[in-house]
């Protein structure tokens, strides 16, 4: 690899070269041929190019030359591409002509000069008074080198951004954000990290990160940045837009700064309300079978299709915890009903008991969980009844037994 500043050095030579072979004067007018290229169009590359060259061949001598033929020798980086030996028939004195060609430069190379070289043969044809034509072969090679100088630019983009799950919904959390970055230049860029700055109604995800970061995109490539976000409760539908950092070294070792955005956008749908549930009977003591009612409304955007509500209880409470309620229209509210027991080994307290409800929207299967309080007092439930009652009725029997054991101890003593 040759150093850029040697690149340089060789490029402005190649100039002057091809400067001084176009303005040299003939002052061999009358003696020998001469193949020089005095022009190459054009001569700017970037890594990965592939381009149409002109070559301008000229002849500055004084003779004909015949059957030239350039040989082009391998260059570093840079290359011709097809075959490496081009031949012009013939080439009057101090005439010209363009040849075509094709140079491809490598990708990912450095910035500078490249220089190809190339060898000339030719034959030199002149015209004699006394012997007619004649063709002398030149025995010695006659080097050339033309310099293309290579300048590679890096550009990032946002090309795509996708979100797991594809729709994103208000109070939802660790929601994927996939940030897709395509450099579309032709030089690399490295140590690229990328940030993402939450604005409300998202936020940064416990679980997740607001920064990526890879060591290098290579030219005319892309590279995915993954991000977690969540969103709050009651965040309004429609799009928002995220502003997004991109930081990167470029091609001379500097740090370069991106200010770029990404828009996100957060779907319509459906949001529930439990309102105060009510028991029958009022009351809930251990050992009783009991039916609880739990209003549901729809306080969302959107229509809910197929609602189902789960009734997710401790394990003291059995009986029927799921119930069908259909479509729940905006605005609209329906009542689910379980019928449960509580068990004999239920204690008085307030019970915090879930309510998993469930819906589709469309074609996906949405869910959130609401709370409320099932409360249980003391008593012996359905039981106490029934022991009050034989306390009462053995009461009396206990008395008349005891009356009777008494008045005939009595009258004993009497005898």
């Amino acid at each position: 690899m040759i150093p850029i500043e040697i690149r340089k050095v060789i490029l402005f030579i190649g100039v002057i070269i091809f400067v001084t072979a176009a303005l040299v004067a003939p002052s061999n007018a009358a003696t020998n041929a001469k193949i020089v290229i005095v022009d190459v169009t054009p001569t700017a590359l970037a890594p990965g190019d592939i381009k149409d060259v002109s070559l301008t061949v000229k002849n500055q001598g004084g003779s004909d030359a015949r059957h030239i033929t350039l040989n082009f020798q391998n260059g570093d980086h840079v290359s011709l591409i097809g075959s490496s030996t081009l031949h012009i028939a013939s080439l009057n004195a101090w005439c010209s002509k363009e040849i075509p060609i094709t140079i491809k430069a490598e990708d990912e190379i450095d910035e500078g000069a490249y220089p190809i070289p190339i060898e000339v043969t030719f034959d030199e044809y002149r015209y004699s008074a006394s012997e007619g034509p004649v063709i002398r072969p030149i025995m010695n090679v006659t080097p050339i080198t033309i310099v293309f100088n290579v300048e590679g630019t890096t550009t990032l983009e946002v090309a795509d951004v996708e979100t797991n799950p594809p729709e994103l919904r208000e109070d939802s959390g660790n929601n994927n954000i996939t940030v897709l970055i395509d450099n579309s230049g032709t030089a690399k860029a490295r140590s690229v990290t990328v940030k993402i700055d939450p604005t409300s109604p998202f936020t940064e995800a416990y679980s997740g990160s607001a920064s990526d970061f890879t060591d290098e995109i290579l030219a005319r490539k892309s590279h995915r940045f993954v991000f977690a976000l969540d969103i709050e409760d009651g965040a309004k539908e429609g799009a928002y837009t995220i502003p997004l950092t991109i930081d990167y070294i470029g091609e001379e070792d500097q740090k370069i700064p991106l200010e770029k955005s990404i828009t996100l956008k957060i779907g319509s749908q459906a949001d529930f309300r439990v309102g105060e549930a009510t028991n029958n009977p009022a009351a809930i003591t251990r050992g009783t079978e009991f039916r609880i009612n739990v209003p549901i409304k729809n306080t969302g955007n959107e229509d809910a299709e197929a609602v189902k509500a789960i009734l997710k209880t401790k394990s003291y409470f059995t009986g029927t915890k799921t119930d069908y309620l259909g479509d729940i229209e905006q605005g609209s509210e329906k009542i689910a009903t379980f019928e449960l027991e509580a068990d004999r080994d239920t204690i008085t307290d307030n019970y915090e008991t879930d309510i998993k409800i469930i819906w589709l929207d469309g074609d996906e299967r949405l869910e959130t969980t609401k709370s409320f309080a099932l409360v249980v007092v003391s008593g012996e439930g359905s039981n106490t009844g029934i022991m009050a009652i034989a306390a009462v009725a053995v009461i009396p029997i206990v008395v008349i037994i005891g009356a009777f054991i008494y008045f005939k101890s009595k009258k004993r003593k009497g005898e």
